[in-house]
């Protein structure tokens, strides 16, 4: 038995990680169980697909509005409760190895030490807002795991190097992401009122500016327009927590740059599907790192090309000329151009796509990433418990 602790019971880019990861395990070699801190959507698509879960509020999960402010000390001081009842819940239930999902789940590492079974962490975040503290917290990560999964090199690249740090790409099911036909898109398009002559490009994430960037998008679609290109932008998603404003700003920006019809902010959508189906090109326009963002790879999956900024696992997803362009970060007339360039070439936006499908088959395979896990697992297993 393994149990894989998760901060969240919402659906984003590591719960679905999540989600395809226990699908797609062994069942014979390895039944997997989730810890969450609280109930919500993930409990029941995991349930859905018959994974035990547990339910244990005390879990400690460092948010960014917890870390800036007092809340800091009542979190650290239920720190020891957390770790005290995930022991006892690895005890009682005899599991043999624990994976943390995300790096901001802080107890269960400890608790693995205590419960003296071994632990992965699987690392999918930054931490550059985690300034001095992050050298203390880095140790407490090798220290308390075995084996530490990095999303991708640049991530890996936060750690000193060390035989624990390793990197294991995501990876998604071709088989759920059949390619957009020719009906499906003209009717993505009339569900959003997006002309079907449009040029369209859009972006799926929690809309925070910078560290997102769709401003920056914005700012390129209405270069985009002052040349003549018909272009529209969809935006997808939510507010980031602790960035509840950021919706409005950004429809504001919209405005003042005219775009009031032509960016069309949707919200967050429970199958992305539909939007990515009207787009003909997939911007991520983050001024910030991204670990190695799902989208990209979803955007992919569905032959789109990618304009994504030379930052993060972004590098690692996107062959430049070969399945999209990599851009400078906040560069709005550079994005502008390389949309250009796809906008009045509809052979290169085909090329693009399909390479990028091809990629996923090749390259960044969900089969890929299960395996990678699975000997993982077997590594730890078979390895003998460290001496404490």
């Amino acid at each position: 038995p393994v149990l894989l602790v998760h901060n969240s019971a919402d659906i984003y880019g590591a719960s679905r990680s999540l989600l395809r990861l226990v699908s797609r395990l062994d069942r014979n070699r390895f039944i997997p169980s989730v810890l969450l801190p609280i109930s919500g959507p993930l409990q029941l698509l995991l349930e859905e697909k018959e994974v035990r879960v547990f339910v244990q509020p005390s879990l400690r999960v460092i948010t960014r509005p917890i870390f800036s402010s007092w809340r800091i000390f009542p979190f650290l001081l239920g720190f020891p409760l957390s770790v005290f009842q995930t022991a006892a819940l690895i005890k009682r239930e005899h599991f043999q190895l624990v994976h943390t999902n995300v790096g901001i789940v802080i107890s269960s590492a400890l608790a693995a030490w205590c419960a003296r079974v071994p632990h992965l962490w699987h690392i999918r975040d930054w931490f550059q807002e985690f300034g001095f503290f992050w050298k203390p917290y880095s140790l407490y990560i090798r220290v308390f795991s075995q084996l530490v999964l990095c999303v991708s090199r640049p991530i890996a690249n936060q750690f000193p190097p060390s035989p624990k740090i390793r990197v294991l790409h995501n990876g998604l099911d071709l088989s759920d992401f059949p390619k957009v036909s020719d009906t499906e898109r003209s009717a993505a398009r009339l569900a959003f009122s997006l002309p079907k002559s449009a040029f369209v490009v859009g972006v799926v994430g929690r809309i925070k500016f910078v560290r997102k960037g769709q401003e920056f998008l914005l700012r390129a679609v209405k270069i985009l327009r002052e040349r003549g290109v018909p272009a529209h932008c969809l935006l997808v998603g939510g507010h980031a927590p602790g960035s509840e404003d950021h919706i409005l700003r950004m429809q504001k920006l919209a405005a003042q740059l005219g775009l009031t019809d032509e960016a069309l902010f949707v919200g967050e959508l429970n199958d992305p599907r539909p939007a990515y189906a009207a787009m003909d090109v997939f911007v991520l326009p983050s001024a910030q790192p991204e670990p190695f963002g799902g989208v990209v790879l979803e955007a992919m999956a569905l032959e789109l090309p990618v304009v994504a900024t030379a930052l993060g696992g972004s590098i690692e997803q996107v062959v430049e000329g070969v399945t999209g362009f990599l851009v400078p970060p906040a560069d709005p007339k550079a994005i502008s151009d390389r949309l250009e360039n796809l906008a009045r070439s509809p052979a290169l936006r085909h090329q693009f796509g399909h390479a990028g499908r091809e990629r996923i088959q090749q390259v960044l395979s969900l089969d890929r990433a299960v395996v990678g896990i699975e000997a993982a697992y077997t590594e730890l297993l078979q390895s003998n418990p460290t001496q404490r």
